[in-house]
């Protein structure tokens, strides 16, 4: 199956805001990240099921399935953001018709619990997808200009957006934690 990358994401697209796994506890989250968009000249879709819940759920796992499948047959959508993560995307699996979705590509992201969609996508559908940055949790609130910068490089940048490099203070810290979880005592005192 040959890949397939979707296309970059211009001003005045459209964004689609979907909650294939939980939803957040602070729903409020999911409007002040449509405005954060809004306000970079891009329209906002959220999905149709976004604000329900069946217990940890966002909604039955049919009415989370419907808001994917809708947000991918959608032509004014050029782009998925997940809400959030949790748990449940991978419930829906079976139910997606991934063929549809195959013929309409859209840029997706998200990570936690949707890496399970984003792993289906790819292997039956061949759709690249982003992990990155999700609507209640990175972009409710002004995002750090690391994860600002990066996410929309890889979404606006029809090329290959090539190595992404770790902040200093992240790489010194990742670089501290797995020293210490793959080095023996002795080693760390050198």
């Amino acid at each position: 199956m040959n890949l397939v990358k979707p296309n970059a994401l211009k001003k005045g697209d459209t964004i689609g805001l979907i909650c294939p796994a939980s939803g957040p506890q602070d729903l409020s989250r999911i409007e002040k990240s449509a405005v954060y968009f809004d306000k970079l000249g891009y329209n906002v879709l959220i999905g149709k099921n976004a604000f329900k819940s069946d217990g940890y759920l966002a909604g039955t796992d049919k009415e989370r399935r419907d808001d994917v499948v809708s947000m991918f047959t959608n032509k004014d959508i050029k782009a998925i953001i997940c809400i959030r993560g949790g748990y449940g995307s991978g419930r829906l699996l079976d139910m997606l018709p991934y063929d549809v979705i195959r013929k309409n590509p859209k840029i997706l992201a998200g990570y936690s619990d949707i890496t399970a969609l984003q792993a289906a996508l790819l292997s039956q559908s061949g759709i690249i997808s982003i992990a990155g940055p999700m609507a209640a949790v990175d972009f409710y609130n002004a995002p750090d200009s690391y994860t600002e910068e990066n996410f929309w490089r890889l979404v606006t940048e029809p090329k290959a957006a090539g190595i992404i490099r770790l902040p200093v203070m992240m790489y010194r810290l990742l670089k501290r934690v797995l020293l210490k979880a793959f080095c023996s005592e002795a080693t760390l005192r050198l």
